[in-house]
């Protein structure tokens, strides 16, 4: 799995791979709190498995997993994003998982 730059191109660059591996991506917003300048969002992503995902063929599998976003909102535009996602969770529902 590769990294992503941690600014807009690479959020956009993510989000790409995730949209053509998983067509109907989507996130249920669980719950979101705001602090200043600062959001937080705790959400659960859910989709089909029907594209390549990181060298994983298409599995025909729904997944889901959960992140954690905190985002810094200046003027109406986030300005810096920190983001916790539940990745393990997700490759072990694609059948890859470490050491098996």
């Amino acid at each position: 799995m590769s990294f992503r730059t941690p600014d807009k191109a690479g959020a956009l660059e993510l989000y790409k791979v995730l949209r053509a591996a998983f067509p109907d991506f989507h996130a249920v917003i669980h719950w979101q709190a705001a602090d200043g300048d600062l959001v937080t969002t705790y959400k659960t992503y859910h989709g089909t498995h029907e594209g390549e995902f990181f060298g994983i063929a298409p599995t025909g599998k729904a997944i889901e997993f959960e992140t954690v976003d905190a985002m810094r909102v200046v003027d109406g535009r986030i300005t810096e994003h920190w983001g916790v996602a539940n990745l393990f969770s997700l490759m072990e529902q694609l059948g890859d998982r470490p050491g098996g």
